[in-house]
């Protein structure tokens, strides 16, 4: 393609030669970016469609041809027919033209569903890769309507025009950031032991560069008029070197484009009323040119930080290895192990406010300094963080620009690391409980044995919340939620009056906090008598919300469709951190297995099948056999350091077995009920679930590999899991089946 094809006015273009004025306005190599500039254009033009010269390859959108074929048949012949009556009322080929058009209506119906259908199944067919088409498809063909507004002004009027709406939003968004004049601030990390480590400068090569491209999801969005993830990962190459060159010398002078340091809010709407402001969440698009440098910067610093052990364990938010199922496994299993050694547990849930919004630059800043991030590296960071610019849009119209005063970049990569250096040093306050966060959302965890400890929890309470005024940070108080573990054992509980056996914690601002009866914590639903069966009804319930919901939206029945729908949209919510509350309930196991039963009837050709002879021709597995996975594929992960091992697992070798798993030992004094309650846990029956494994698979060492092995094994073992109206030999674990007589254990 040459010079002369090349459309100045095509989007994908413009956003490349913004980009290349960014370039020159930071290295003032003129004559060398022109010359990138325009090679790189017309790279953009060999992969943009807008560009291509018709009957080049440009794919023209058009309807369905032969439904227009169709309807052009039909004007005719109703022509022909008004035609004809007009002339001869008392023809019989009347009649004859008459049926024709009934005829061509019922063909033109059946295209229409036919486009429908290809529609439908291009949507199912890009559900993994292209979500954001998916919904949106789904959305059109549905009752729900997500619009902004109108919104009530400061008057209380309500205001419709999307400029207003656009600045009102943009009010009410920069009203949380927090003041840096506050006289309470104080850099809660001068007294800790500071690191001796230090990090300055890095470096990066265009390889560097064209890894961070390939992170980039092809369908992401970006902000405005910038250049589209399609086309940075289409001409990654071509771009890697200007990119390189423009962070090469933003990085090396500390400067950068103030184009690049705008971040772009669309509101999406939560809950409660559309005409409040304050319900709508702002969600954050920024340039994917400074992205690519975020991750190059992130990678350097999560490296630095993880290498020298300078987060804390506690803290398993946006880390590798850690998530949310890791953290509340550390967690439940505290409580438990109280409960089978005689103490209890109180745990008080924190509710920062806009925490991510909060926090201070200044502080921040320091705290990098802290924890040894000097050089140019914290000079780029700092003007990173600094002279930021927030716009707010509503159906396509701008608000008017607003600095933004506080907080981490929200729609960035390096923000979510940012903030878990501001919130790191969170733990050293408390004294006698444990701090554990995911993010923002933290609690509060001590075991009650004797009446001071209950004190010793209100003491870090409120050193938690002098940490957050110092901080500069709000904790919203009257949202603290506090769960009471109790065993019914303790003497010294038991000597106290009735009213005095649930206690009370009160915040600094004179919130008083009792005791919940349930709390979702991470979306787990947890309740004070250490059972499951509240959280997977609630679970079982939202997953069939979800499938009648799907089988209304989408009309296809086949196989394929369903199975999509099902294994993207529905499956995976009846599995999250299922290794945590995996039930051992059969009423449990039940409730969660009607669900698949209930969807898998709507398949086409499968209503008069029961619900085993389902799972065969389908070629699924339980739930409850893949709940059995998941815990078998965590051990292995533990096993090679994948993930923390908080739960202390030890893992032996032998020569004949391969790889086994020490099951933990019972408190010798503790209920059977407490017993019974640990068997069913993580640590216990991760663990059984190992040693059941036969040594070729509990050796292979590649992730990949070890699936497909333990695939393959689960294959060989019988799968007819306990539903409403089936009558099942055992309770289908792969426990049942090792230990029956003839079962696995004697083949090991």
């Amino acid at each position: 393609m040459s010079v002369r094809h090349v459309r100045p006015s095509c989007p994908s273009v413009m956003s490349v030669m913004s980009f290349c004025l960014s370039v020159m306005s930071v290295c003032h190599v003129c004559h060398v970016c022109l010359s990138v500039c325009l090679s790189v254009c017309l790279s953009v033009c060999h992969v943009c469609p807008s560009c291509l010269k018709p009957g080049s390859g440009a794919k023209k959108k058009t309807t369905n041809r032969q439904k227009q074929i169709l309807r052009r048949k039909k004007r005719k012949l109703k022509a022909r027919l008004r035609a004809l009556k007009a002339h001869d009322p008392e023809s019989p080929k009347i009649q004859e033209l008459t049926d024709s058009v009934s005829l061509l209506n019922i063909d033109i119906r059946d295209a229409i569903n036919l486009e429908f259908n290809r529609r439908e199944l291009k949507a199912v067919a890009t559900v993994k890769k292209n979500p954001r088409f998916f919904f949106s498809y789904a959305k059109k063909h549905s009752k729900l309507r997500s619009n902004v507004g109108p919104l009530k002004d400061g008057s209380g009027n309500l205001q419709t025009d999307p400029k207003t709406m656009a600045d009102i939003l943009q009010h009410q968004y920069s009203s949380v950031f927090t003041d840096p004049a506050n006289p309470r601030i104080r850099d809660t990390t001068s007294n800790l032991p500071q690191p001796t480590c230090r990090i300055e400068d890095i470096e990066f090569s265009t390889e560097d560069i064209m890894k961070a491209i390939d992170e980039i999801d092809t369908y992401s969005s970006t902000s405005h008029e910038c250049i589209p993830a399609c086309i940075l990962k289409a001409c990654k190459e071509p771009l890697s070197s200007p990119i390189h060159m423009l962070w090469e010398q933003s990085f090396s002078k500390g400067a950068i484009p103030r184009s690049l340091k705008e971040q772009f809010i669309t509101p999406i709407y939560k809950k409660e009323s559309k005409a409040d402001p304050a319900n709508y969440r702002p969600v954050s698009l920024t340039s994917h040119v400074i992205k690519v440098f975020e991750r190059v910067i992130r990678n350097h610093l999560t490296n630095y930080l993880e290498g020298n052990f300078l987060l804390s364990n506690k803290q398993h938010g946006f880390r590798k290895g850690r998530s949310c199922l890791t953290q509340l496994l550390s967690h439940y299993d505290s409580i438990l192990k109280n409960l089978n050694s005689g103490k209890e547990t109180d745990v008080i849930y924190l509710d920062f406010s806009k925490a991510f919004d909060k926090v201070d630059h200044g502080l921040l800043l320091k705290k990098l300094k802290f924890y040894g991030i000097e050089g140019k590296l914290f000079t780029w960071i700092r003007e990173f963080l600094t002279n930021r610019k927030q716009i707010v849009t509503v159906d396509g119209v701008h608000s008017e620009p607003t600095d933004v005063l506080s907080g981490v970049p929200q729609g960035t990569v390096l923000g979510p690391l940012l903030f878990l250096i501001h919130i790191n040093d969170l733990e050293e306050v408390v004294q006698s409980s444990t701090a554990a966060s995911f993010a923002d959302d933290t609690r509060l965890t001590t075991s009650i044995s004797q009446e001071g400890d209950t004190a010793q929890l209100q003491d870090d309470l409120n050193r938690v919340v002098e940490w957050s005024i110092q901080n500069n940070m709000v904790l919203h108080e009257g949202k603290f939620e506090y769960l009471c573990y109790r065993t019914g054992s303790s003497k010294w509980l038991q000597e106290m009056p009735f009213t005095c056996q649930q206690m009370e914690y009160i915040t600094p601002a004179g919130f008083t906090l009792n005791p919940e009866t349930s709390v979702r914590d991470l979306g787990v639903t947890l309740t004070p008598d250490y059972h499951w069966s509240t959280h997977i009804n609630q679970m079982a319930a939202g997953a069939r919300r979800l499938a009648s919901w799907a089988l209304g939206v989408f009309r296809d029945r086949s196989p394929v469709v369903m199975l999509t729908l099902w294994k993207s949209l529905i499956r995976c919510k009846l599995e999250y951190c299922c290794p945590l509350w995996h039930p051992h309930k059969l009423e449990d196991v039940r409730a969660l297995e009607d669900v698949q039963r209930f969807f898998t009837r709507h398949i086409l050709g499968m209503k008069d099948a029961d619900y085993w002879e389902r799972l065969s021709k389908l070629k699924l597995q339980s739930l409850q056999r893949r709940r059995e996975r998941y815990i078998i594929i965590h051990c292995w992960k533990t096993l090679h350091n994948l993930v923390p091992n908080d739960l202390d697992m030890e893992f032996y070798h032998r020569e004949r077995l391969g790889w086994r798993a020490r099951i933990p030992k019972f408190f010798s004094r503790a209920k059977q009920s407490s017993k019974t309650l640990y068997d069913a846990s993580f640590a216990v029956n991760g663990p059984k679930l190992w040693n059941t494994l036969p040594k070729e698979v509990n050796t292979v060492t590649n992730l990949d590999g070890f699936k497909v092995c333990l695939g393959k094994f689960l294959e060989t073992i019988p799968d007819k899991p306990p539903a409403t109206g089936y009558t099942a030999a055992n309770a289908n674990s792969i426990l049942n089946w090792f230990n029956q007589p003839g079962g696995l254990r004697e083949k090991l």
